[in-house]
C-alpha cells in the first residue's frame, strides 16, 4: 500500500515459477515520500492465500541495484537501456513462515520525454533530501 493505496497485479494460475511481467505508476509527492517501499508476495489457491514472502527496501535506496551491482546504481528513466532490473529475496514476517524464492523488480521515472541522467539524478536528490 503505498498512500493509501493498494496496488495488486493479476493472478498467475497453476505456475511455480509465475512470471507477472506487471508495471505500476506510481505518482510521487515530494511531501510524503514512503519511508519503506515493500511488496508482498501470496499464494491463492482455492482455499484462500498463502503467504510466500515480502521485499522491503528503503524508499531512497531504490535505484541503488539498477546497475547490476548492489549499490552502484543511479536514477533513471524507467526504459533507459541502461536501467536493470533486480533480484531481491523474499523475506519472512516471523519465524514460522516457509518463505523462498526472489523477485525480480525494476525502478525508474515515468514519463514520455527521456531526460540525461543528471537530471533523474538531480531530481532524485531534490525529491529525497
Amino acid at each position: 500500500m503505498l498512500y493509501g493505496k493498494k496496488y495488486k497485479t493479476k493472478v498467475i494460475e497453476q505456475s511455480i515459477n509465475p512470471e507477472w511481467d506487471y508495471e505500476f505508476e506510481i505518482p510521487m509527492h515530494s511531501s510524503k515520500l514512503p519511508a519503506l517501499f515493500c511488496i508482498t508476495v501470496w499464494d491463492k489457491d482455492t482455499f484462500g492465500r498463502d503467504f510466500l514472502g515480502e521485499v522491503t527496501i528503503p524508499f531512497k535506496n531504490i535505484f541503488d541495484r539498477n546497475a547490476g551491482g548492489v549499490s552502484d546504481g543511479v536514477p533513471r528513466h524507467y526504459k533507459d537501456p541502461d536501467n536493470r532490473s533486480s533480484w531481491y529475496g523474499l523475506s519472512k514476517r516471523s519465524e514460522k513462515n516457509n518463505v523462498s524464492g526472489d523477485i525480480q523488480i525494476k525502478f525508474g521515472f515515468m514519463e514520455d520525454h527521456v531526460r540525461d541522467n543528471h537530471q533523474y539524478i538531480t531530481a532524485w536528490q531534490s525529491l529525497t533530501s
